[in-house]
């Protein structure tokens, strides 16, 4: 009779349990962690979606990808959500609404002039978002008036497994049709499929510290080497590939690294 007891009170608890698991499974999500974001230039901190999420905004950040383009600002309606941003900034996230809005590219300081590109987008509220500039394909490598697009990215952050790392790239440069991701050393790639003027899924890796190779599709010969970079669990990165084998811009890459942790205090 005892034993009976018992099976019915686990068989009780059994909802309770599946309950809990569910809500320790979402500790891990962006709208309850900050996210910090480190690149060449300095670490920055975004507060937690869900926070973002209770005002109807979301997070969005700004990429300038295009070597030979110079400094821009980007507005959002008529409001300029970025200014000043030169060749390989990475901006902070910004609070913007997370309705349609027509998002315009000019040149630094020209609010009345006829915009680079023109796009009309909106953001899932509460979530991140990258805003990235890329030069048009058909015009290569751009100098300053040249042709632009603005391509937006879901930054879909989901912690990785423990003891594991995840890694995108976002092709941005011209002369590479598709790429593929390497660590230094690795017979495997960590990225495949890294076509231009896109932005991979996340994979999750095995952490890695000799530094990153990029290839084109199918090929054994490293296109380009980054040396000294790594990927460290608990990371998310973004590797940013822009510049061409070919013109005055050189081949190059920079990461992003994005970090999932708890709200700061207040």
């Amino acid at each position: 009779m005892k034993r009976l007891r018992v099976r019915f009170a686990l068989k009780g608890l059994a909802p309770a349990l599946l309950l809990l698991a569910a809500a320790c499974a979402g500790v891990g999500s962006e709208e309850k962690l900050s996210v910090t974001t480190r690149t060449e230039a300095g670490t920055t901190t975004a507060p937690p979606a869900g926070e973002v999420a209770a005002r109807k905004n979301a997070l969005v950040r700004f990429v300038h990808a295009v070597p030979g383009l110079a400094s821009v600002d980007l507005f959002a309606g008529d409001r300029k959500a970025f200014d000043g941003a030169f060749y390989k900034t990475v901006t902070a996230y910004a609070e913007l609404p997370s309705a349609s809005a027509v998002y315009r590219l000019r040149l630094a300081g020209q609010e009345a002039g006829e915009p680079l590109a023109e796009e009309n987008e909106s953001f899932g509220t509460g979530r991140h978002h990258t805003v990235a500039l890329v030069p048009v394909r058909a015009s290569g490598l751009l100098s300053k008036g040249g042709a632009a697009e603005l391509h937006f990215l879901a930054d879909e952050f989901e912690a990785p497994a423990a003891g594991r790392a995840k890694v995108r790239v976002f092709n941005a440069s011209p002369d590479l049709d598709e790429v593929e991701l390497y660590a230094s050393g690795r017979a495997e790639p960590l990225v495949r499929g890294a076509r231009f003027g896109a932005a991979t899924a996340y994979a999750e890796v095995e952490p890695a510290a000799a530094g990153l190779e990029v290839r084109r599709a199918g090929e054994n010969i490293t296109t380009l080497n980054v040396p000294g970079q790594s990927v460290e669990a608990g990371g998310l990165y973004t590797v940013f590939i822009t510049g061409g084998t070919k013109g005055a811009a050189k081949l190059e890459a920079f990461v992003v690294e994005d970090r999932l942790g708890a709200a700061p205090a207040r």
